[in-house]
């Protein structure tokens, strides 16, 4: 259990690794280490984490700014990286979204150049 909950925000699995990754060290040094939740957390976002935090938290950003979609769905980019139309269609949906087809390629383009 969390001891105060200082702001609630989508984050990418990225960063979920580096934070969960900081944690583990502090942990260490006090002669103790994450909690069972967290440690399946932590194998999880680094099995599946395709790009840095830095480089998925700038593509967050830019992705809302730039395409006004949602964090969330931006989040979900960040997270899957399409490296296809059909992958990106299937995360953004065409109902709560108005991207044409080119700016559907321009983010393609954008998470393949992201990834690591």
């Amino acid at each position: 259990m969390p001891k105060e909950i200082i702001g609630q925000e989508e984050v990418t699995l990225a960063q979920v690794k580096k934070i969960l990754s900081q944690r583990a060290k502090e942990e260490r040094e006090r002669g103790s280490e994450l909690s069972f939740q967290q440690l399946i957390t932590l194998e999880h976002a680094t099995i599946f984490s395709k790009m840095a935090p830095a480089v998925s938290k700038k593509l967050v950003e830019r992705l809302v700014k730039k395409y006004g979609i949602t964090r969330a769905q931006a989040v979900q980019v960040a997270n899957i990286a399409p490296t296809t139309l059909e992958e990106l269609r299937t995360i953004l949906d065409a109902r709560t979204t108005n991207l044409t087809d080119e700016q559907l390629a321009e983010i393609v383009e954008i998470v393949k150049k992201s990834r690591s």
